[in-house]
This record gives C-alpha cells, structure tokens and sequence, in this order.
C-alpha cells in the first residue's frame, strides 16, 4: 500500500509540472502575438515625407506637416506650409474652424481624443467637421496662442 501510493503522488506532480508548462508556453506566446499586434497598430510605416528630416526636403511647400508635429515644435515650422488633420469643430461666425492630428484621429476614430486642436482662420467657405484636409498657411502667435491663418484649404478625398 505505501508502494502505490509513492507511484501514484510522483504522477499526479508529473503532470502538474506538466501542464505548468504547457500554460506557461501558451500564455508566452499570447504574450508576443498581443506584442507583436500592438507594435504594428502604434507603428505603422509612415510616408517618405514624414521619414525624412525637415531639412532634406526640397522646399518648405514640399512637406506636409501633421498637427501634433506642429504643436510640439512650432517655431521649427517658419513660413507657409501645408498642415494636414482632420476637422474637429468649426466656427462659421468667425471664419474658424479647429483641426486635429489625422493620424490620431484614425487611431481612436473620435474627434474627442486629441491631445492638441490647433485653430485655423481662413476667409473662404469652411470645411465640415470630420473631414481630412490639407491646408496651405502659416502659423501665428494669436492672442489665445497659436492661430494657423490660412490661404488655402483643400479637403481630401
């Protein structure tokens, strides 16, 4: 009777090790599959405007700059430029409307995530809310901060 019961409790923690094992490879793997996902969702590859240096580009109308960039930076963006985001809220009264960043906006799919909304005054017929646009001006100081004035708006397809 004590040899049996020596045989069956060395069993029972074999396979206990057993399975240990087996649930530490697949909670591993799930690991580096959720990594894996993560890193492509955050990272995706980006334009060749937006991988080359500021300075390598030929011309300051060449490059598009996003809103994020230009809120983190922008004494780095002098002159006119082309500023491409997505439109979180327009002001008809005033002639302005306010932009996000495009590539936040398509991560989280809503216009109440951005970290940064940058105003843009503009004279002509302003565009709707959610549209992606690319927008031809320069940045301002204003009296509230920074002011995008615009001569062009073009809203993308």
């Amino acid at each position: 009777m004590l040899l049996n019961a020596g045989i069956g409790a060395g069993r029972k923690g074999k396979g206990r090790d057993m399975r240990t094992g087996i649930l530490a490879v697949i909670l591993a793997g799930v690991v580096v599959v959720a990594g894996i996902t993560y890193s492509f969702i955050r990272n995706r590859d980006a334009c060749v405007d937006e991988a080359l240096p500021t300075a390598a580009r030929p011309g300051p109308l060449s490059q598009v700059v996003h809103v994020d960039e230009l809120a983190k930076d922008p004494g780095r963006f002098a002159g006119d430029i082309v500023l491409q985001g997505v439109v979180a809220g327009v002001k008809k009264s005033e002639g302005v409307f306010g932009v996000i960043d495009s590539r936040e906006f398509e991560s989280c799919g809503s216009l109440t995530c951005a970290e940064n909304i940058l105003p843009v005054k503009f004279a002509g017929e302003l565009p709707e809310p959610k549209s992606v646009v690319q927008i031809t001006g320069r940045v301002v100081r204003g009296e509230k901060g920074l002011l995008f004035e615009a001569k062009g708006v073009e809203v993308m397809p």
